[in-house]
Order: structure tokens, then C-alpha cells, then sequence
């Protein structure tokens, strides 16, 4: 009996040898799955990171052409108010003129009268 004791005994641990080599297998082919997830994973995120380098680059030179543009808007805005001050000084001086010739032709309109009423 204690043969077969022993023989049972024997045939339980095999039984669990037997399944424990298939939970490790198992367990050995999840390790491999997950590292493999893990480096696609790993592979996504540089991917990730390369892609939001690439946005903050972009973001960047918008950045500078925004400036760039204002500089000029801003260059164009001067140019503008000289060009406006230009020509109100302008017509300023034309103003001044006009009224200078008004002046001198109503004179010479007296002058002229006068000068018939002399005469005349």
C-alpha cells in the first residue's frame, strides 16, 4: 500500500508539474505580449512626442510671421499718418493760397473801380 501511496503521491505532483510548465508557459507568452504592447506603446509616444515638436515648430514661426506682419502693418500705419500730414499741410498751404489770391483780387476789383470812377 505504501507503493501506492507513493505512486499516487508521485502522480499528483507530476499532474501539478504538468500544470504548473503550462502556467508558466502561459504566463511567459502574457510577459511577451505585454513587452511587445509595451514597445508599441513606447514606439506611439515618440511618435507623439516628435509630432507635438513639430506643432510647437509650426507654432513658433506662425509666431514670427505674426510679428513680421504686425511690424509691417505697423510700418505701413506710420507711413500712412505721414502721408496724412503731408497732405493737410498741403492743403493748408493751398488754403493759405486761395485765400491770399481772394484777397489780392478783391483789392485789385477796388483798385479797378476806383480807377474807373476817376475816369469815368
Amino acid at each position: 500500500m505504501n507503493v501506492d501511496k507513493v505512486e499516487n503521491m508521485l502522480s499528483q505532483l507530476i499532474r501539478m508539474v504538468g500544470t504548473l510548465q503550462s502556467d508558466v508557459k502561459t504566463l511567459q507568452s502574457d510577459v511577451k505580449s505585454i513587452r511587445a504592447e509595451q514597445q508599441e506603446m513606447k514606439k506611439e509616444q515618440q511618435e507623439m512626442k516628435k509630432e507635438q515638436q513639430e506643432v510647437k515648430k509650426e507654432q513658433q514661426e506662425m509666431k514670427q510671421e505674426q510679428q513680421e506682419m504686425k511690424r509691417i502693418q505697423q510700418e505701413m500705419q506710420s507711413k500712412g499718418e505721414e502721408r496724412h500730414k503731408e497732405i493737410v499741410k498741403q492743403l493748408k498751404s493751398y488754403q493759405i493760397d486761395q485765400d491770399f489770391i481772394w484777397e489780392k483780387t478783391a483789392r485789385n476789383e477796388r483798385e479797378i473801380n476806383n480807377i474807373k470812377c476817376k475816369l469815368g
